[in-house]
């Protein structure tokens, strides 16, 4: 009785983890294959790269608050996903692209659903420190607009979660009303 017991305790053990050892054995040198597809990764891992469908967002709009030294963007971005795609948030900090000076931070100001090659508006809001106004003031004194760097950009879409390393480059984000 014991042997038999100990021969079917042997079995289900085998049943469950060789299967499992298998894949770990077939993707040991790169264990992340074995749970996410390699596009996925690819696509993730730098989404405006040129090999990737991804383009970046064309800002349409942007307009200044002095009061409250909010720049708000609005950029317009094409899914080129076969899925519909939902952002639901989107952080990261500000640099100026020329001086690489500290600036503020932006926010999505609402959650984003994308059909599947469809178009959306994102409204971005991002929010000047006193230093960036000086920084402005002196180093961009009759500027209206300039080039900004998205830093540290972190992204939930559909309950995945991205941080991209790279910088991403915002030409002619208004620093002045007019």
């Amino acid at each position: 009785m014991d042997k038999a017991r100990l021969l079917l305790i042997l079995t289900t053990l085998a049943i469950a983890i060789g299967p499992i050892a298998g894949v770990l054995i077939i993707y040991q040198d790169n264990l992340v294959d074995a749970v996410v597809p390699s596009d996925l990764v690819e696509a993730i891992s730098d989404p405006f790269a040129s090999e990737t469908p991804f383009e970046p967002p064309t800002l349409v709009d942007s307009q200044y608050d002095s009061t409250s030294r909010t720049a708000t963007l609005t950029f317009n971005f094409t899914n080129p996903l076969n899925f519909d795609l939902t952002i639901n948030s989107m952080f990261s900090d500000l640099e100026c692209t020329i001086h690489k000076e500290p600036l503020g931070n932006s926010s999505l100001t609402e959650s984003v659903s994308i059909l599947a090659g469809a178009n959306a508006f994102l409204t971005v809001s991002g929010t000047w420190t006193e230093e960036a106004i000086s920084h402005f003031q002196t180093e961009h004194k009759d500027a209206k607009t300039t080039s900004i760097d998205l830093v540290g950009l972190k992204l939930s879409l559909k309950g995945i979660n991205l941080e991209l390393n790279d910088r991403v480059t915002i030409p002619d984000v208004p620093i002045a009303q007019g």
